[in-house]
């Protein structure tokens, strides 16, 4: 019991540590998750007062991991069922919405699978369940690490704000794109109250003979609909990808002598993965994000899952085998209990 005290008392010092001294790191999902995992198991030992140590800690792990996974499906299939059309065609939504209900139906079928058939049925049920679990554990510390980032961003006093782009409709700045403009003027107004006026650059390429690159249509957005002097925006044209983005648009913020960190503006569900980049190219940046709609937060909010996990692919892997020896113990206790 004491132990258990101690650990979430720890865990949750860590975490606010952490999350105070840079929140663009997928480490506080991490402890986040520690911290809930270690004060939801003394509450538990507290109501089961007969229960050992070592069976509270296993149920609430795999609580825990139920919940990610079922979460994770949820999101899946949710997502399937939400996208558009145009967004996606009917292979992409019902592989989308299948791998949905594998994850909802991983744990229920290898508890019915354990035991009941030869080595090779169990052991490949467990592996199974295994991966799904491993899948809904690294998705609670996402969303651990991103949720929190999305609610509290940190405050800068950048003297430049990047605006990153997305795909144009029709050649115009679609409404997803148009919030992200908007967070940054109300951004932009902040700073102004506080006697800085910032240069706005809106990054994107992608553009051709008809069509025009992401960012000269956020700037025409700009410097007419929101009214921002035109001397106050400078389009980066060049960029693909939210690398290129952050690397260019510093170089243009640089060498008009500005000098960073600055204010990343985008969606809400992009804002860390930015922030994540923006760490990762050594720049002290802090994302903001503007507001996403519900139709498309859950297909969003897995593809930058995906994305981010796929920067830590080793940690996955290695971290594999202890959500497997997780399963095989609570298949175990399962089983013990029929």
């Amino acid at each position: 019991m004491v132990g258990l005290a101690g650990a979430a008392a720890l865990s949750w010092t860590a975490y606010l540590l952490l999350f105070r001294q840079d929140a663009r790191r997928l480490r506080t999902g991490v402890v986040l998750l520690l911290a809930v995992f270690s004060s939801i198991s003394l509450l538990v030992r507290i109501a089961l007062w007969g229960s050992s140590t070592g069976e509270v800690l296993l149920l609430v792990a795999g609580s825990l991991g139920l919940i990610g996974t079922s979460a994770l499906g949820l999101t899946t299939l949710i997502g399937a069922l939400a996208v558009s059309r145009r967004e996606s065609g009917v292979l992409g939504r019902v592989l989308s919405g299948l791998g949905g209900l594998a994850l909802l139906l991983a744990p229920c079928a290898a508890a019915g699978l354990a035991g009941t058939g030869g080595p090779i049925t169990s052991g490949a049920s467990m592996i199974a369940a295994a991966i799904a679990m491993h899948m809904g554990l690294a998705y609670l510390v996402f969303l651990g690490a991103t949720i929190p980032y999305q609610l509290s961003p940190p405050s800068r006093e950048g003297t430049g704000i990047i605006i990153l782009g997305s795909t144009l409709r029709d050649g115009q700045v679609p409404p997803l794109l148009r919030r992200r403009l908007d967070r940054a003027v109300a951004e932009r107004g902040r700073l102004l109250a506080l006697g800085i006026d910032p240069l706005m650059v809106p990054s994107g390429g992608k553009g051709d003979a008809v069509t025009p690159a992401e960012s000269e249509a956020m700037a025409a957005t700009l410097t007419g609909e929101l009214r921002v002097p035109s001397d106050r925006v400078h389009a980066e044209t060049e960029s693909r990808t939210t690398e290129e983005n952050l690397l260019l648009s510093h170089r243009i913020l640089d060498a008009t002598g500005h000098r960073g960190p600055y204010i990343v503006s985008t969606s809400g569900y992009h804002a860390f993965r930015a922030a994540l980049l923006a760490r990762g190219l050594g720049f002290g940046d802090a994302a903001i994000g503007g507001p996403t709609s519900m139709s498309y937060l859950p297909t969003a909010t897995l593809r930058e899952f995906v994305l981010t996990m796929s920067y830590r692919k080793r940690w996955i892997a290695a971290s594999l085998p202890v959500t497997l020896g997780l399963v095989a113990l609570l298949v175990r206790a399962v089983t013990l209990s029929l």
